[in-house]
């Protein structure tokens, strides 16, 4: 609607007597003209570009030698109006992608200055657009290479690109001085727990013992446990792993006294899941094979991520009975001692691609619990760190004046 409405705010411009009548107006889809509502012998310079494909939309605004092509007014209003579509497009679940608007946004503001740079300047406006496109690019995606590579191919021109390497790098510059890039900016909107290549510099002050600590204490599960705990457990947690741990356990090495705590493993939500919804249950505490759970699940429900507690119903009686989570358990987790610094952590948690990261006590002690806390990607993240420790956040600006 907007595309087709806001046309008739342009003015009709007539067409240059140098180019073919058949050429200018025209009134399909291809053609650089768009007569729209303008007599004959006339066109309309903003149903040029929005009434047209993106691909002629481009090719029209980067044409060089039209410097009386475009109104200064129709430029305005096509810019105001991509800014305000990309806003709405760039928030909503449909892949509209961003590419080409920012293309269309920063060659129509970038045309507008060659306009108003006419009277002082010998550069052709064209080239004003393709920098404007280029500089609005790096400013939000802050990409630098690949979009020289982009724009050397767009215009084919060997010669521009030393003056387009200097737009990006400014463009780049000024940006990361004000917030990061616009790809960033949706995944914390989204909330997705993207992490970065590089831990921050003042997670080397961090470690992992301190992290735990701001955090709620640790939900742990026993080796053979009743029904009731674990359906409590997940309807009043968002936790989507429980350490495991069994008590009284005889240690094989010698010397050690007898009844301590077993770290079994991490058992995950939708493991215990299936084990409600499968009714995995017995009347006395007693350790399964791995044969009777080969006989209750298969590989390809085990394999499943999908389920709500809310969905599994229980009976009184059923909450009283066992549940074996041995045979369910991860019995071999990452992880890490108790000292260990939050970017060294941040660098194992990425690199090897884990979900959950264990953090056990420094000294072992009769009644000290083998698992201290658990780290997931999102308090690996550096702003819900620096949320939770916001000192941490004077150093890091410390660190960027210096």
């Amino acid at each position: 609607m907007c595309q087709y409405g806001l046309p008739f705010l342009a003015k009709c411009t007539p067409c240059d007597s140098s180019v073919l009548e058949s050429a200018c107006p025209t009134n399909g889809r291809s053609g650089n003209f768009k007569q729209f509502n303008c007599p004959p012998g006339f066109y309309n310079d903003l149903a040029t570009l929005l009434l047209t494909t993106n691909d002629d939309a481009v090719r029209n605004i980067f044409s060089t030698n039209t410097p009386q092509e475009y109104q200064p007014m129709s430029l305005l209003i096509f810019f105001v109006l991509y800014c305000i579509l990309g806003l709405i497009t760039f928030g909503i679940a449909v892949p509209s992608g961003l590419f080409l608007p920012i293309i269309l946004m920063g060659s129509g503001y970038g045309r507008l200055l060659g306009i108003y740079m006419g009277p002082h300047t010998n550069i052709d406006q064209g080239l004003f657009a393709v920098l404007g496109a280029a500089s609005l690019m790096a400013g939000s995606m802050r990409m630098t290479v690949s979009l020289c590579v982009i724009f050397l191919e767009l215009t084919n021109n060997l010669l521009l690109l030393p003056i387009t390497m200097i737009v990006l790098l400014i463009a780049k510059t000024v940006g990361d001085s004000f917030n990061p890039s616009i790809y960033e900016i949706i995944l914390h909107l989204k909330g997705l727990p993207f992490m970065d290549a590089n831990p921050e510099p003042w997670m080397r002050n961090l470690t992992v013992g301190e992290l735990v600590d701001v955090k709620p204490s640790v939900v742990t599960l026993r080796g053979i446990e009743k029904v009731a705990k674990i359906v409590d457990v997940l309807k009043n947690t968002a936790h989507n792993g429980f350490p495991v741990m069994d008590d009284g356990v005889v240690p094989p090495v010698v010397g050690q006294a007898n009844g301590a705590t077993e770290l079994h493993g991490v058992v995950l939500r939708a493991h215990l899941i299936q084990a409600l919804k499968k009714k995995w249950f017995f009347k006395e505490r007693r350790r399964t094979e791995d044969r009777e759970v080969r006989e209750k699940f298969t590989w390809v429900e085990l394999a499943e991520r999908e389920g709500s507690i809310e969905g599994v119903a229980v009976t009184s009686e059923e909450m009283e009975m066992f549940v074996d989570l041995h045979p369910l358990t991860n019995t071999t987790p990452f992880t890490v001692l108790e000292s260990m610094s939050v970017a060294k952590a941040m660098i194992l948690f990425r690199q090897v691609g884990l979900r959950h990261l264990l953090v056990v006590p420094k000294y072992q002690a009769s009644g000290v619990s083998p698992v201290i806390g658990i780290l997931t990607r999102q308090d690996l993240l550096a702003h819900n760190i620096l949320a939770v420790f916001p000192h941490l956040a004077k150093s890091k600006s410390r660190e960027k004046r210096n």
